[in-house]
């Protein structure tokens, strides 16, 4: 007797299981692009000592920012560029000519970072005036939030420091320009007016508490000095944390 052949047919979903498969799917979409744009987005810092451009912005110090006052760690862009800005949108940081603050130093100065968001690093590069003057090579490793690097035998004169933090795992680097007088000269930004001492009403704010919140703009004392955060804080002791500026002994 011959058998005839059987062949096993898909079972049909029902439209309601197709349409709770459809919606699921929709559901995890969106969670699924938000952890890869997490995980390639998650870097961010600028340098806070000696103040870079943006830094200038954060503080209030120079105006007409542009939005960069409110997040002065995001001047990210692709890896390669020798502009301040990187090529973003904040191209007003690339002109010399705004009259940006100078910090006079020595030949010897510490660059304070402040990372909000730390990253596996490839190298920290350091141009003076367009020329690679310094790397430092991270390894890939994740870097400490208030990293800093020592430049040494550095020229005299006016310069513009480009800093950029290149990030391992991602195509771009986060660019910050420092301006420094190295020895006398200079201090105000190309010819205005020099910003002016400790007024004696700064030196008469209250101590420094840890326990207190500070936004930034107010001052307290500390040790001896006066002092101004450049943003909220709170715990962070002036002269160790990179928040606090240094108004100058009372």
């Amino acid at each position: 007797m011959r058998q005839t052949g059987h062949i096993p047919r898909t079972p049909r979903r029902s439209p309601a299981r197709l349409l709770a498969s459809l919606f699921a799917f929709a559901l995890a979409l969106p969670l699924a692009i938000v952890m890869t744009s997490a995980s390639s987005a998650g870097a961010h810092g600028w340098i806070t000592s000696p103040p870079s451009r943006q830094d200038h912005c954060a503080t209030g110090r120079v105006t007409g920012c542009d939005g960069l006052q409110y997040e002065p760690q995001s001047v990210e862009a692709p890896k390669g560029s020798r502009l301040c800005s990187g090529g973003t949108r904040w191209t007003f940081l690339d002109d010399d000519s705004r009259n940006w603050p100078v910090t006079q130093v020595s030949s010897t100065v510490t660059f304070q970072w402040r990372l909000t968001a730390a990253h596996s690093t490839s190298t920290w590069d350091y141009y003076v005036d367009g020329v690679l003057f310094k790397r430092f090579d991270q390894g890939g490793t994740r870097p400490p939030s208030n990293i800093s690097h020592t430049l040494s035998g550095l020229p005299s004169g006016k310069h513009k420091i480009l800093a950029v933090w290149n990030v391992a795992d991602t195509a771009n680097a986060f660019y910050n320009c420092v301006d420094i007088q190295v020895g006398s000269g200079g201090g105000d930004g190309g010819g205005g007016t020099p910003e002016p001492p400790t007024r004696p009403a700064e030196c008469s704010s209250a101590a420094w508490n840890n326990s207190t919140v500070y936004n930034g703009g107010q001052s307290a004392t500390h040790r001896g000095h006066a002092w101004r955060a450049a943003w909220w804080t709170r715990g962070e002791e002036p002269g160790v944390a990179g928040v606090w500026r240094d108004l100058g002994a009372c």
